[in-house]
């Protein structure tokens, strides 16, 4: 006789990996088989771990539909088995799941949609670290600057789209007509935080996104001013990023690299 802990291994198994382990520890009843039984709870499970993609993900769901959405999620759950007993993490792969899925390789902005969904919702999760502040930076000495480095405050993400999911992202979200999806000929750079308790994107100018993203593996405000050189005449490149610099701070992207 199977213990407790035993019949429980084997029922957790039976409905993660959708197979029939438990089938012999399961009872028929005068109104239904054992088999049935255990469906219930086997589709109940996947029907749940749907319904996290839904609410992680609306605008997807809206913009794929219900049987398109439904079909691929189940795919999701069978190759990516929930591994976190929070269901906030669950959907964390799903984006790239879309992007690499075969049915939506004619498709690419359902991927890039998830991704920008994903961002936006890791924004309005993230740490509330205390961003920096105009004033932190007037504390500085000229000397200090060249050798300035930066750190981003947790509810930063970088995307680079190939196509034009954030106009979709946004037709959906004011609920206007859903604009036609297209690939982009030239890469829209966005950046998603979290301002005034509200999770947000904008694009970015292509020199802006190229020393941001620069400056997240190390870049001095220094060697920014070289980079935005290649932009920008010498002489105006430490204008360009003292600019950039005001507008990250004044959307509360950085914080003490300490």
């Amino acid at each position: 006789m199977s213990t407790l802990k035993e019949i429980q291994d084997k029922f957790q198994k039976s409905i993660l990996q959708q197979d029939a382990t438990i089938i012999d520890e399961i009872v028929d009843t005068s109104k239904e088989e054992r088999a049935v039984l255990l469906n219930v709870y086997q589709h109940a499970y996947g029907a749940r771990l749907i319904e996290f993609l839904e609410n992680d993900f609306p605008k997807t769901f809206t913009y794929m539909g219900d049987e398109n959405f439904h079909h691929i999620a189940k795919d999701y759950y069978e190759t990516h088995p929930s591994d976190n007993p929070n269901a906030r993490w669950f959907g964390r792969f799903f984006p790239e799941f879309l992007t690499k899925h075969p049915e939506l390789v004619n498709n690419p902005e359902c991927g890039e949609l998830a991704h920008l969904e994903y961002a936006l919702g890791t924004a309005f999760d993230a740490p509330n670290t205390k961003p920096l502040t105009k004033a932190d930076f007037a504390q500085l000495s000229p000397e200090d600057w060249p050798t300035l480095s930066f750190k981003t405050h947790p509810s930063t993400t970088r995307l680079s789209l190939k196509t034009n999911a954030s106009e979709i992202w946004s037709s959906l979200h004011k609920e206007e007509e859903l604009v036609e999806s297209k690939s982009k000929a030239l890469i829209i750079e966005l950046i998603s935080w979290r301002g005034d308790n509200m999770a947000r994107f904008r694009t970015m100018s292509y020199d802006e996104a190229m020393i941001w993203d620069e400056a997240l593996k190390g870049a001095n405000f220094g060697q920014i001013c070289e980079m935005l050189g290649t932009y920008w005449p010498s002489e105006e490149a430490p204008l360009k990023a003292a600019g950039y610099l005001q507008a990250w701070i004044a959307s509360e992207f950085l914080i003490d690299p300490a």
